[in-house]
């Protein structure tokens, strides 16, 4: 899936951010905070402009995936988001491949490659990576799993957790 490694890295070069709020504001999507039962966020259009809405009861770091993975949609999926809205209950439940396209989407947008690959090579494991980087090692794996697709050989089985050295 480049296209989307290309749209990330295009929509970074255009916002000067990788920040999924950042990119909200300049690009005039509302996004709110807000107690919405089960669900982690959504996205949706009303009165024809685009809204995400994330859960104000999820910590920080879930609402940074929830985020960028709403703002996923809102790039690559905004035909089906005008027609039904995009609910997420579980982030990680990746039953089709719209929802696999916005954890790829939320890989790109908030793990930068060379800070990925220098951590790694500091002989750090998945799960270290991912503290460091203040994201869930699910997502890393993701990221991990596209990156081979582009060339590199990251074992992603998560049975040897150490990459480099």
């Amino acid at each position: 899936m480049s296209y989307i490694y290309e749209m990330v890295q295009r929509i970074i070069g255009e916002t000067g951010t990788n920040d999924p709020a950042e990119i909200c504001d300049a690009l005039g999507i509302t996004c709110l905070h807000e107690e919405i039962g089960g669900l982690m966020g959504l996205f949706t259009y009303i009165a024809e402009a685009p809204v995400i809405i994330i859960s104000s009861a999820a910590g920080e770091e879930e609402q940074r995936l929830a985020f960028a993975h709403e703002l996923g949609h809102y790039f690559l999926h905004s035909d089906i988001a005008k027609e039904n809205c995009l609910k997420e209950f579980e982030i990680f439940n990746m039953k089709d491949k719209v929802e696999y396209e916005a954890n790829v989407f939320a890989a790109h947008l908030l793990i930068d490659d060379d800070e990925l690959l220098s951590i790694l090579r500091e002989g750090r494991d998945v799960f270290e990576t991912a503290m460091i980087l203040g994201v869930n090692p699910n997502l890393l794996n993701i990221k991990l799993i596209e990156m081979n697709s582009m060339g590199h050989r990251f074992d992603t089985g998560w049975t040897g957790t150490r990459l480099f050295g």
